[in-house]
C-alpha cells in the first residue's frame, strides 16, 4: 500500500456574517507541525450568496441541456475566488505543491461551490483533489469504522418505486463490486424501502450506495433522502449519532441531492441544504467519506461516475484520485463544455484508500512474550498514567482482557483529553484512544490536531465493556 499522499489542509470557520477565520496547515501535517497562526478575514456573505447563486443557476441550465456555458462558469468562479478568498490564502493556494486539498468547514460554509472557484488558470476542483470536512468544534471527534477489506456494501435503489434507471444502476454496481478488490458481500434493497428498514440496515455495512430521489431544502435549509414513507434527513441522522455505526463510505446519487439552487432561489444564503446537510450529519456521526451531487444528476452521469469511482478504488486509487478520474470519464463522454463533470463532490479526506487488514506477524515469539510480560508488570504500577499506557499497549497486541483496567483508570485518560492538557498528555490520549477504537473496529476521525471528546470516549468504553 502506498504511503500517505501530501495534502494542503485549510480550516475555514464562520465568525460572523462579515468575517471568517482561516487556519492553514502544512502539507502532510500532523499535530506537531500545525501552523498555529489563524487570521480573521473579511467575508462578504451577501456578495458570496449572489455569486454562488449564479454558479448554481448555470449548473442547473447545463443539466437541462444548455451548452456554451463554460466561459460564464469560469467568470462566475473567478468572481467568488476574488470576492471570498483573502490575499494571503490565495498566495498559499498558488504556492501549494500537493494535489490534495482538505477543507475543514463550518456547516454554514458547506453550500459554497468551492470546487468551482476559479483562480484565473483553472477551477480549484480540477487543480486539486478537494475533500470537504465538517468542523467539529462543538460535537467532538467521531469514532469511525476502520474500513478494512473486505468491505460490506449496501445498495439502496429506487426506494420510491419510480426510477427504473436507479434499478439498472444497482444491478450493474452489484455485479461489479461483489468480492472485487477491497469489496466483499453486497446487499441490495431495491424498491419499496422504508425509513425503518434504512435505519436498521445503516449500521451493518461499510459502504452505502444510494440511488434515488433526494429533496432540496427550500428556504428552510432542510431536506434529505426520500424513502417510501418519508425522508432520511440530517436531523434524523443527528439523532442516530452515537447509536449507529454509520457506513465509512456513502455514495449519494440523488435527484436534487444538495440542490442549493432551490434554497438560494428562495432567498437563503449559501449553507448546508440538501446533501450538504445530510453529508455533514453523516460525517459528524462517523462516516469517513460522502460522495454526492451539487445539483440533480442525469442518469447516465450518475452511472458513469459511480462505476468509475468504485472501479478506481478497487484498483488502489485514493478516493480523491478516483473521483478525479470519474470526472475525466464524464468529460470524455459528454465534453468539458457540458459542465456535467462538476456534478459530484467529495466530503472527507481525499487521500484515503481502501486498505486490507494490517496483520502483524511476530516471527520471534520470545520478543512478543517479553513485551507482554513487560506491560503486564506495568499494570501493577502505582502511577495511573503508567497503567493506562501499559493497558493500551497490551490492547494493541490483541489482549482485550485489559479493557476493564483502562475503565478503572478512565479519569486519567479523560484528563489527557482536556484542551488545556500538555501536548505530551494529548499524544498519550491519542495512542490510548486509537488502541480502544481499533479493538472496537473503529478509528478516530477529525482534523490533524483534534481528539475525541469525553462523551465519545465514554461511549467507546461502554461499547467495549458492555455496560
Amino acid at each position: 500500500m502506498p504511503g500517505a499522499e501530501p495534502k494542503f489542509t485549510l480550516q475555514v470557520l464562520l465568525q460572523s456574517p462579515e468575517s471568517i477565520r482561516v487556519t492553514p496547515f502544512k502539507e502532510g501535517s500532523v499535530l506537531e507541525s500545525t501552523i498555529k497562526t489563524s487570521r480573521t478575514c473579511p467575508f462578504h456573505s451577501a456578495l458570496v450568496a449572489d455569486r454562488a447563486r449564479d454558479v448554481l443557476a448555470l449548473l442547473a441550465q447545463a443539466n437541462a441541456g444548455a451548452r456554451e456555458l463554460l466561459p460564464r462558469l469560469v467568470a462566475a468562479g473567478q468572481a467568488i475566488y476574488v470576492d471570498l478568498l483573502p490575499a494571503f490564502l490565495k498566495e498559499k493556494l498558488e504556492e501549494a505543491s500537493a494535489r490534495n486539498l482538505a477543507l475543514h468547514l463550518d456547516r454554514p460554509l458547506l453550500g459554497i461551490p468551492w470546487e468551482l472557484l476559479h483562480d484565473g488558470d483553472q477551477f480549484l476542483g480540477r487543480r486539486f483533489r478537494i475533500g470537504r470536512l465538517v468542523s467539529q468544534q462543538e460535537s467532538g471527534v467521531a469514532l469511525q469504522r476502520a474500513m478494512r477489506a473486505p468491505l460490506t456494501v449496501l445498495i439502496v435503489a429506487d426506494p420510491t418505486g419510480d426510477l427504473p434507471a436507479a434499478r439498472r444502476e444497482a444491478e450493474e454496481l452489484g455485479a461489479a463490486l461483489e468480492n472485487v478488490g477491497p469489496f466483499g458481500r453486497v446487499t441490495q434493497l431495491v424498491g419499496d424501502v422504508s425509513l425503518r428498514t434504512m435505519r436498521d440496515e445503516l449500521g451493518h455495512h461499510d459502504v452505502l450506495h444510494f440511488a434515488g430521489h433526494a429533496e432540496g431544502g427550500g428556504a428552510t435549509g432542510s431536506g434529505g433522502l426520500r424513502l417510501r414513507d418519508g425522508e432520511l434527513t440530517a436531523g434524523l441522522l443527528d439523532q442516530l449519532r452515537g447509536r449507529v455505526d454509520f457506513p465509512g463510505l456513502v455514495f449519494l446519487n440523488g435527484c436534487t441531492s444538495s440542490d442549493d439552487t432551490q434554497r438560494l432561489a428562495a432567498g437563503g444564503s449559501p449553507g448546508a441544504a440538501g446533501l450538504a446537510g445530510v453529508a455533514s450529519a453523516l460525517l459528524l456521526g462517523g462516516s469517513r467519506h460522502v460522495v454526492g451531487t451539487l445539483w440533480e444528476v442525469l442518469d447516465d452521469v450518475a452511472r458513469v461516475t459511480a462505476t468509475s469511482v468504485y472501479r478506481r478504488l478497487a484498483a488502489g486509487d485514493s478516493i480523491g484520485a478516483a473521483l478525479e478520474g470519474a470526472r475525466q470519464a464524464v468529460i470524455t463522454e459528454h465534453g468539458e463544455g457540458s459542465l456535467l463533470w462538476a456534478a459530484h463532490v467529495l466530503y472527507g479526506d481525499p487521500t484515503w484508500r481502501a486498505a486490507a487488514p494490517a496483520n502483524v506477524e511476530f516471527e520471534d515469539f520470545d520478543v512478543l512474550d517479553g513485551l507482554q510480560a513487560k506491560y503486564r508488570g506495568e499494570l501493577l504500577s502505582a502511577e495511573p498514567a503508567t497503567r493506562v499506557l501499559a493497558a493500551a499497549m497490551l490492547l494493541r497486541l490483541g489482549d482485550r482482557s485489559v479493557v476493564p483496567a483502562i475503565a478503572r483508570d478512565l479519569p486519567e485518560l479523560l484528563a489527557w483529553l482536556s484542551p488545556s492538557a500538555p501536548a505530551r498528555s494529548q499524544r498519550r490520549a491519542a495512542l490510548v484512544v486509537q488502541a480502544l477504537a481499533a479493538a472496537a473496529g473503529l478509528e478516530p476521525g477529525g482534523p490533524p490536531d483534534s481528539l475525541p471528546d469525553e462523551a465519545a470516549v465514554r461511549a467507546l468504553m461502554k461499547r467495549l465493556t458492555g455496560r
